[in-house]
C-alpha cells in the first residue's frame, strides 16, 4: 500500500513539475493496475476515476467532474463497477456487472463453491466483513487520489476551462430566443439581428407598384443591439463556467433605434418627390364598344402633391417608429390621385349594358310606340371631364324622336273630314278651335331622357299641353280616339250660315235649335273651328270690352264654355227670336246665344270634352 501511495503521490507531483494531465492520468491508472486479482474492484474504481480526470483535463467540461461528484461516488462505493451518473470512460469500456472473467473470480473476490448450498452462516459473515473492509480501503485510496488531483490537476482544469470562455458567451446562453453560446458579443449581435428580421433597407412601394429602397446606413441609423449584447456579456459570471451546461441563461431586450430625420427627408425628397418619372393621374371612364360598354381604368400616376410633402414624411416616420420597414404608399394621402376609379363606375356600367334589353313605350290610347334599347344606345354621351355624373342622353336626339311622335299623333291644329247634317261630307278647318290632342314636346322629351337615365323599361303616356292661363288641357275624349278620328259619334254641331244647332249622341240626334251667333264684324264675329265643352257654370256674369271702347256686362243662367278666349253656349232671354239673319244686326260678341231651354239642355245633358264643331 505504501508503495502504491508513493507512486500516486509521485504522479501528482509530476503534474506540478511539468508532467501533462494525460501522463499523470496514465501513471495513476498504471499504478492501480499492478494490484492482484483480489483487488479488482479497487483497481477498477481507481482506473475509472483516472479516466474521468483525464476527460475533464482534456475538455475542461464542468459537468460530472470527480471533485463535485466525489461524495456521491463514495456513497455508491465500487460495487456497481461504474462511476456515478452512468458516464463511461473515453476507452469505451464499461463494466455492466462489475465482473471480470479472466481471473475466474467474482466481483466480490469470492471463489465459486463446490460445496452444498452455500456453507455456514459464520462463513458468510466472515466474507461480508472482509468485503466491507475492502470497500473502506477502496474509498480511502480513492479519496486520497482525488484530493491530490484537486490540489494539483483540478486547479489547472478550472483555470483552463474559464480561459476557454474569455470573450465569448457561456454555454446555454440565449438572447431574445437566439442561442449565442460560445459566440463573441459581435457574433451574437449579428445572430440576434438575423433572427429579428431587422432589414438593412427601407422599402417604399409607390401606388403604381414600383419600389424605392433607402439603405438604413444612408440615414444614420443607430440602434441598441450591440450595446445590449455587450451589457449581457458583462453581466455573465464567467467564474461559473462549469455550471453553464446545466443552467440556461436567458436575456431579452426591446430593439430600439434612432435615425437622422433630416437625412431621411433628404432621401425621400430625392428618390420619391423629385427622383421619379412623372406620370399624371387620369380618371377612369366608360367607352362604348361594338357590343356594349366597358370601363377604361384610371391611371394612378406617381406625382406628389407639392402641398402634401410633409404628409409623406410623417407617413413614413409613423411606420418606422413601429419597427416596420416595408411601407406601401398607396394609402398615403399625398399623391395627385385620379378622382374617379374603376370601382366608382361599375354601377353605371351595369346600367348602360342593361339598356340593350330596355324598352320605353308611349301609350296613345288606340296604339303604342316603343323605343328600343338599341336605339337609345346611340343617344348616350359621356362627360369624361366629370364621369361621376354618369352618362347623359343627347336631348337633341330625344327631341327629334318626340317631334316624330307629335307629327304622327297630334290632332290639334289639323283639318278634319266631317259629315255635316245639311251639307254632307266636308273639310273642317281647325281655325280658332282648340280641340285635339297636342303633345307637350318639351315635357315629353324631358320625361324620355329621365326614363333612359333610370334604365328601366316602362310604359307611359306623353305629356300634353295645358293652357297656362286657363288650365285648359289639350286632350279629348279618349273613348273615341282612333287612327282616323278623334271626334266620334257624339258631338255638337253648329252651322253658322244657317244659324242652327244639333246635338248627336252615339250617332243619334238628341236635340236641335236655332241660335244667334256673333255680329259679323272683325271684333264680334264667331270664328269657325273644332272646339270642346270643357267647363260649365251657373249664373255667370259675362263682361268685356272692344277696342272701340264698347263695354258690356250680361248675366246668364247657363254658361257652357267651349274655348279659351271667351266663346260659349249660353241662354239669351233678351232675344225675341233666333235663327235666320238676326245675327247680322243683333249678333253677340262672339258667343252662341241660345233659347233658355236649349242652354239648359246642354248644361244638363252634354258631357264635358264633347266636341263642338262650328263652320261657315
Amino acid at each position: 500500500m505504501s508503495e502504491r501511495n508513493d507512486n500516486i503521490q509521485n504522479a501528482q507531483h509530476g503534474v506540478k513539475g511539468g508532467m501533462s494531465k494525460e501522463e499523470m492520468a496514465r501513471k495513476i491508472a498504471g499504478n492501480l493496475s499492478s494490484y492482484s486479482a483480489d483487488d479488482v474492484q479497487y483497481r477498477e474504481d481507481a482506473r475509472r476515476r483516472a479516466a474521468v480526470h483525464t476527460e475533464f483535463a482534456g475538455e475542461c467540461a464542468p459537468v460530472n467532474n470527480p471533485y463535485l461528484n466525489f461524495s456521491n461516488e463514495r456513497r455508491q462505493g465500487s460495487s456497481s463497477g461504474r462511476p456515478a451518473g452512468g458516464r463511461s470512460s473515453k476507452s469505451g469500456r464499461s463494466s455492466k456487472s462489475g465482473k471480470y472473467s479472466k481471473s475466474g473470480k467474482s466481483a466480490g473476490g469470492r471463489k465459486k463453491s463446490s460445496s452444498a448450498k452455500g456453507g455456514s452462516k459464520n462463513a458468510r459473515k466472515k466474507k461480508k466483513k472482509k468485503n466491507k473492509q475492502r470497500r473502506v480501503l477502496s474509498a480511502v485510496i480513492t479519496l486520497t487520489v482525488m484530493l491530490a488531483a484537486v490540489g494539483g490537476g483540478g486547479a489547472f482544469w478550472y483555470t483552463h476551462g474559464k480561459a476557454k470562455y474569455d470573450g465569448v458567451f457561456l454555454e446555454n446562453t440565449f438572447i431574445n430566443g437566439t442561442e449565442v453560446s460560445r459566440k463573441t458579443p459581435k457574433e451574437a449581435a449579428e445572430l440576434v439581428k438575423q433572427d429579428s428580421d431587422m432589414p438593412d433597407v427601407i422599402t417604399l412601394t409607390r401606388p403604381d407598384g414600383s419600389d424605392v429602397r433607402i439603405p438604413l446606413s444612408d440615414i444614420g441609423l443607430k440602434d441598441n443591439l450591440q450595446s445590449s449584447v455587450d451589457n449581457f456579456y458583462k453581466e455573465q459570471n464567467h467564474s461559473q463556467w462549469f455550471t453553464a451546461k446545466s443552467q440556461k441563461s436567458e436575456y431579452s431586450f426591446k430593439l430600439d433605434f434612432s435615425y437622422d430625420e433630416k437625412k431621411l427627408d433628404k432621401e425621400i425628397n430625392r428618390k420619391i418627390v423629385e427622383g421619379q418619372a412623372s406620370v399624371e393621374p387620369e380618371d377612369a371612364y366608360i367607352q362604348r364598344t361594338g357590343d356594349g360598354f366597358e370601363i377604361v381604368p384610371e391611371v394612378v400616376g406617381n406625382g406628389i402633391d407639392e402641398d402634401k410633402v410633409q404628409v409623406l414624411y410623417d407617413y413614413i416616420d409613423g411606420f418606422l417608429e413601429r419597427g416596420e420597414y416595408s411601407i406601401n404608399l398607396s394609402n398615403c394621402n399625398c399623391y395627385d390621385t385620379p378622382k374617379v376609379r374603376s370601382s366608382d363606375l361599375k354601377e353605371q356600367l351595369n346600367q348602360l349594358n342593361s339598356l340593350y334589353d330596355t324598352e320605353f313605350t308611349f301609350d296613345f290610347i288606340y296604339t303604342t310606340e316603343t323605343l328600343s334599347g338599341s336605339q337609345v344606345i346611340d343617344w348616350i354621351t359621356f362627360e369624361n371631364d366629370n364621369p361621376l355624373d354618369g352618362y347623359t342622353v343627347d336631348k337633341k336626339k330625344a327631341m327629334a324622336y318626340v317631334e316624330e311622335l307629335a307629327g304622327k299623333y297630334d290632332t290639334y291644329g289639323k283639318d278634319r273630314t266631317f259629315n255635316s247634317t245639311s251639307r254632307g261630307k266636308m273639310t273642317i278647318e281647325q281655325g280658332e278651335g282648340d280641340y285635339g290632342w297636342w303633345i307637350d314636346q318639351k315635357k315629353t322629351c324631358n320625361l324620355l331622357v329621365d326614363l333612359i337615365e333610370d334604365g328601366v323599361s316602362v310604359t307611359t303616356e306623353p305629356y300634353y299641353y295645358t293652357n297656362p292661363d286657363s288650365q285648359y288641357t289639350y286632350t279629348c275624349n279618349p273613348k273615341v280616339r282612333t287612327a282616323d278620328d278623334d271626334i266620334g259619334d257624339t258631338y255638337c254641331e253648329v252651322d253658322l250660315k244657317k244659324q242652327h244647332f244639333w246635338y248627336y249622341k252615339k250617332g243619334k240626334l238628341e236635340y236641335e235649335c236655332d241660335i244667334v251667333s256673333g255680329k259679323p264684324t272683325p271684333e264680334r264675329n264667331t270664328p269657325g273651328g273644332v272646339y270642346k265643352l270643357w267647363y260649365k257654370e251657373l249664373n255667370k256674369v259675362l263682361s268685356g270690352s272692344t277696342s272701340a271702347g264698347e263695354t258690356w256686362s250680361t248675366p246668364v243662367t247657363f254658361w257652357n264654355n267651349i274655348s279659351t278666349f271667351g266663346v260659349g253656349l249660353h241662354d239669351a232671354t233678351w232675344h225675341t227670336s233666333f235663327g235666320g239673319s238676326r245675327y247680322v244686326n243683333y249678333g253677340s260678341h262672339g258667343c252662341i246665344n241660345m233659347p233658355y231651354d236649349a242652354a239648359k239642355f246642354v248644361y244638363d245633358n252634354v258631357e264635358l270634352n264633347t266636341p263642338v264643331i262650328m263652320y261657315w
